[in-house]
């Protein structure tokens, strides 16, 4: 009887052991896409200042004015220029008896190519301009740029996963996960470096032959997918 009740217990541990679902063969790899590319979407942080000019100030007012025709005419539509912040009235002390108040705008102007700032900035009073530099950059088609970038990726990812099985007689299958790796654009530190504080844009020089594609800071846009495929 004990015999009897051992095989009684044994035989469903026996069936269930045979309807395992049988192990998935299966192979991860990383595909990798990236692209330099030049900006097209330049955007200058510029602040101007109030100044005295023969005993008398020269207001924002007429700062901005000039500034704001210069843009005009240099074809810079009025939608590419932000205020970005009106400073606080500070000191400026002349004599030790004598101090004027004069106040400070910062403003953020949106250029397709850094050439145009020299053209706007000349025709600005100098004694007007405190500080000229680039705050950031991107490019018009960096969504379109993205996009090609992750199927690129996702493509090199299989083809890497075919290609190592292939070294081991094995077959690629359908992909059973994919993962999405998202990366910051990455500058490249090329020269020249496009800041500026003092009164003219002398600073912003350019490579030999003046040429701003060759000279100007390049993006590189890098996405990584990691992809799960199962082995035939």
């Amino acid at each position: 009887m004990k015999k009897i009740f051992f095989l009684l217990l044994f035989f469903p541990f026996l069936a269930f052991a045979q309807t395992a679902p049988p192990v998935t063969k299966y192979i991860t790899v990383t595909g990798k896409a990236e692209k330099e590319v030049v900006p097209d979407e330049i955007y200058f942080s510029v602040v101007l200042k109030e100044y005295m000019k023969d005993k008398n100030k020269v207001t924002l007012d007429k700062i901005e004015k000039e500034f704001t025709k210069a843009l005009q005419e240099a074809g810079i539509p009025q939608g590419d220029l932000t205020i970005e912040q009106v400073y606080g009235q500070r000191w400026r002390q002349k004599r030790k008896s004598d101090a004027e108040l004069l106040s400070s705008k910062s403003f953020l102007v949106k250029v397709s190519n850094p050439n145009i700032m020299n053209d706007v900035m000349d025709k600005v009073s100098p004694e007007a301009i405190e500080n000229v530099k680039i705050s950031h950059y991107t490019h018009s088609k960096m969504t379109e740029y993205k996009k090609e970038l992750k199927i690129e990726a996702i493509k090199a990812a299989k083809e890497k996963a075919a290609y190592l099985l292939g070294a081991i007689n094995e077959q690629l299958g359908e992909a059973l996960e994919v993962s999405e790796y998202n990366h910051e654009p990455v500058v490249w530190d090329l020269n020249p470096v496009y800041a500026q504080t003092s009164n003219t844009m002398s600073g912003m020089t350019y490579d030999e032959g003046n040429s701003y594609e060759a000279g100007f800071k390049k993006i590189k846009v890098s996405y990584s997918v990691t992809v799960k495929f199962r082995i035939k």
